[in-house]
Formats: C-alpha cells, sequence, structure tokens
C-alpha cells in the first residue's frame, strides 16, 4: 500500500478517530487533522483549530440554531482546507464525522476528493425514550422539528459523501433505506482489549477506602448522569441494594450535565434531583459520585467491579459497556437495542427494563450473591469482547478506506 493522505475532521478530534488516527500514522500514511477544541493533543502530524463559533442569536428557534452553527462551522473548516490548498497539500480521502456541519463546504475547495462520513445515527423520536418511557411525554412539535434540523444537515452530508461508517447495527438500522446500501459499512471503532482486560490484583484508593477484586462493588459509567442512560433506575435501584448487601460500594463514573437526552424541564441536573428524591434512603457513604476520572483509572475500576449496570435508551451504544465486557465485568443491561447488540439476557449478563428499578435491585443482587453466575457471565462477556478487538476492527476499517481511496485513482 503507497503512502496516502488522510484528512481527519472532527470538531472534538480524536473522537471517533482515537484508534484509526495513531493506526495509519504508524503504517506510514500522511495526516493532518481539523478541531475547534483547544486542549492539548499528543498528535504526531498537523492538527488545525478553527474557533467554535459563537451561540446564534437570542431568540432563534432551535432548528435556526442548528442551521447557524453548521454553516458557520462548515465555512470555518472550508477555509482551513483552503489554507491547505493555497499550500500546495491536498489529501487523497477526507475522513469526518458529520454530526456539526463541518463536511457541507468541503466540496467547494476539493469536489474530486471521496469523504467518508461517521454520521452516528438518524435520528427518531424512540432514542429519547418516547414509546418506552412512561414518563416521556409525546414529543412536542419543536422536537420534531429539531429531529427534521438534525437530519436534514444529515442528509445534507451524506449526498456529498461516497461512503459512511456505523459502528453497530443498531444505529446502521435507524438510517432510511435509501442509505442502507453499498456506501455503508458497519464497522466498530475497536477498543483495545489488552488494556481493558480482567485483573485479578487490580487495587485502587477511593475516599481514603482501599478497594480490590474482594471488595463487593457495583459500578456505573456514562459520560453525563442522565436519564437517557437510567441514572434515575439505577439510584431508585440502589436502597434495596444497600438494604441486602451491608457490604456492597457503589462507584458512580460521569459528569453532572444534561448529556445527549438534555435537561430536565426545571433546568435541574438529575443528580440532585435523585438524591433530594431518596433522601434518607441510601447510604451515602457507599456511594461514591466520582465525576470524569483518567482513562487507567477508570480501566482499574472495571477490573475491581463484582457488577457493571449499564442501561440506555435506544441510542448509541457507549464504549464503556465494552471495555466493562472486556474487563470481564458481569454485566446488568437494559433490555433491547443497544445493549441487546453486545449482551444476550443470561449468556454474558443479565437485561431488565430501563424503567423498573425493582427489577434492576433483583437482578444486582442477585449477582452479588452468586459468586459462580458471575463468573460465567465474566467469562462470557470477555469472549464476546473480542469481537470489538481493534487490531481486527482497524484493519477492516482501514481496508474499506483503502478501497475508496483508490477508486478515485
Amino acid at each position: 500500500m503507497n503512502s496516502l493522505k488522510f484528512l481527519l475532521i472532527h470538531q472534538n478530534f480524536p473522537g471517533q478517530f482515537r484508534q484509526l488516527a495513531p493506526y495509519l500514522h504508524a503504517q506510514g500514511h500522511e495526516l493532518v487533522a481539523i478541531c475547534s477544541h483547544q486542549r492539548p493533543l499528543e498528535a504526531q502530524f498537523r492538527v488545525f483549530r478553527y474557533l467554535a463559533p459563537p451561540d446564534a442569536p437570542d431568540g432563534l428557534p432551535q432548528t435556526s440554531q442548528l442551521a447557524h452553527e453548521a454553516f458557520q462551522r462548515a465555512g470555518l473548516v472550508a477555509r482551513k482546507c483552503e489554507q491547505l490548498q493555497i499550500e500546495g497539500w491536498k489529501p487523497d480521502l477526507i475522513c469526518a464525522h458529520s454530526g456539526w456541519g463541518e463536511t457541507l463546504a468541503i466540496r467547494t475547495i476539493w469536489p474530486d476528493v471521496p469523504q467518508v462520513i461517521w454520521p452516528e445515527i438518524w435520528i427518531r423520536p424512540e432514542h429519547s425514550g418516547w414509546g418506552l418511557d412512561p414518563q416521556k411525554p409525546i414529543p412536542s412539535l419543536d422536537q420534531y422539528l429539531e429531529h427534521v434540523a438534525r437530519n436534514t444537515l444529515t442528509r445534507a452530508a451524506l449526498d456529498q459523501a461516497r461512503a459512511w461508517i456505523l459502528p453497530t447495527d443498531h444505529q446502521a438500522n435507524s438510517f432510511p433505506a435509501e442509505f442502507q446500501n453499498e456506501r455503508m459499512k458497519v464497522v466498530h471503532e475497536g477498543i483495545d482489549t489488552a488494556v481493558a482486560s480482567p485483573n485479578s490484583s487490580v487495587s485502587f484508593e477511593v475516599r481514603g477506602i482501599q478497594i480490590t477484586r474482594e471488595t463487593p462493588t457495583i459500578t456505573f459509567v456514562n459520560r453525563n448522569l442522565e436519564r437517557l442512560r437510567g441514572f434515575d433506575t439505577f439510584m431508585r435501584s440502589l436502597p434495596e441494594i444497600q438494604r441486602n448487601n451491608k457490604e456492597v460500594r457503589v462507584l458512580i463514573v460521569g459528569d453532572n450535565e444534561s448529556g445527549y437526552g438534555g435537561a430536565l424541564p426545571t433546568g435541574r441536573m438529575l443528580k440532585q434531583v435523585m438524591l433530594d428524591e431518596l433522601d434518607g434512603e441510601l447510604d451515602l457513604e457507599r456511594i461514591h459520585f466520582l465525576g470524569r476520572i483518567p482513562y487507567p483509572v477508570l480501566i482499574s475500576l472495571l477490573q475491581a467491579s463484582w457488577v457493571h449496570v449499564y442501561l440506555s435508551y435506544p441510542f448509541i451504544l457507549g464504549w464503556s459497556l465494552l471495555e466493562a465486557m472486556a474487563c470481564g465485568c458481569s454485566i446488568v443491561g437494559s433490555e433491547g437495542m443497544p445493549v441487546g447488540e453486545a449482551i444476550s439476557n443470561e449468556v454474558e449478563g443479565l437485561l431488565v427494563p430501563i424503567t423498573d428499578p425493582n427489577r434492576l435491585s433483583m437482578a444486582v443482587l442477585d449477582l452479588l450473591n452468586s459468586p459462580a453466575k458471575r463468573q460465567r457471565f465474566s467469562l462470557a462477556a470477555r469472549e464476546k469482547s473480542l469481537f470489538w478487538e481493534q487490531k481486527s476492527t482497524l484493519k477492516r476499517l482501514s481496508s474499506f478506506l483503502y478501497e475508496i481511496s483508490s477508486e478515485n485513482r
């Protein structure tokens, strides 16, 4: 394979390219990236940054705000591409996340360069829990219009792309039939199962308390503590769990922000809402809110976990579930997609309804009290996780990218 020039675009780079970028660089390809955040990056190639556009003027409806930001980002990225063109650099292939409108004007600079995009999901009401969560109201017209706006931006990006990558069948199946064709490829970004792996001797400290594999531990990990990821159901399951197990400790990872599902109507954070609701029912000395933690600490936490809880509306599958499986966690997950694509009930773990805290507490207690069952699920989850080992996923993904680039030569 001759050396190729790749342009990688993601406002939060590396994002979905965290494994792909170093892999392509190690293969001898020339990489340039474009992003809008200003955080330090350990990249061995050039990274161009643009300043994220200012917020839309007050009073604009949500749909207009989305378009306002998307088209500004499109122009800012196009100017970075123009800068590269002026210096004589032209990519053989553009790989980009399309969720923020960044790809929409690239063809004005390089009309003949193929684009492969990562569109993640085609937004539908059920992804935010409608029809699943009885507490969720029927989507308003404004919410439907926001879905239309987001999907219109996705459609515009797909129209300009040579191909698109989806990480799971569930996410691929969300797209209209017209986009489920030979240009769609389902390939996950992959996880490093050598790093995310079982470790019986793991030991770390939290609040001055030493945690090892001897400590009964429940883990819950998400980017944000939100209803879309079942945080409210998880919290409501804890009083019963704590009443029946006086030793178990609960380690909760995640920011206290609105998350994918948006803020509560009251504007309050869900963590505080749940603590107020369950005031007097929880032993807070055995519940540890850790916020966002470094990746090595996250892996240690998963390696020490006796039971890992992962709940989700039928939205995007988080990396943390696959990493928990790779670490040999005994999983309790939510029924249906996206968890069902990774966990089969009574095979790699137990599945319960996302809205039923009683079923959740029963499942967690069952595993806490059943070492043999935990071991069985742990081994099965570890074995299943190897399907997403990045050594194989990156080979499949890079082969597909080489194929697309060769079509243009």
